[in-house]
């Protein structure tokens, strides 16, 4: 009796949740359109991703998670995440980083324009970054961990979350 009561609340749940999604696009036409346009809340690096041309793409207000000095592709010990987006609209964007940190290494995040050139880095003991951006141009941001190389045994799993000002 317990069962079939919880199958039949959960099945009344869902239908009305997709009816009420239902009637608000009837109503709003553009609002699929707008939900198709906000970004995931958070996103798991894809390995390999170590070049430029490997990058992972994010959206500006994502966070991303991933991981550096482990083997995420058998026999690479990486240095380095490469991640690439878009700027939708002219603006700043802070960009603001959680991890570990060694007496020798820690994290440190770099943007560089579509033609790789560099723009900003954080500094030592700086796990944040504020960064102009141009509507319509490409980006990339490079998450680093100086000193993990060569190989030292050391592993730095990082957050980078960001949010336009």
């Amino acid at each position: 009796m317990k069962k079939m009561l919880l199958a039949s609340l959960g099945l009344t749940l869902m239908l009305s949740t997709t009816t009420g999604i239902a009637v608000a696009e009837e109503t709003n036409p553009t609002a699929n359109k707008q939900l198709i346009a906000v970004p995931t809340l958070t996103g798991n690096e894809q390995e390999p991703n170590g070049t430029f041309e490997q990058a992972n793409p994010f959206f500006v207000g994502d966070s991303i998670i991933g991981t550096l000095g482990k083997e995420g592709v058998p026999g690479v010990w990486e240095a380095y995440d490469v991640y690439k987006f878009k700027a939708y609209e002219s603006q700043k964007v802070h960009f603001t980083i959680q991890g570990d940190r060694y007496s020798d290494s820690w994290l440190q995040m770099t943007v560089y324009n579509s033609n790789h050139h560099k723009l900003s880095r954080s500094r030592d003991d700086q796990y944040f970054l504020d960064v102009e951006f141009e509507k319509g141009k490409e980006y990339y941001l490079v998450v680093e961990a100086p000193g993990l190389e060569p190989y030292t045994g050391r592993a730095f799993f990082y957050k980078v979350s960001t949010e336009p000002n």
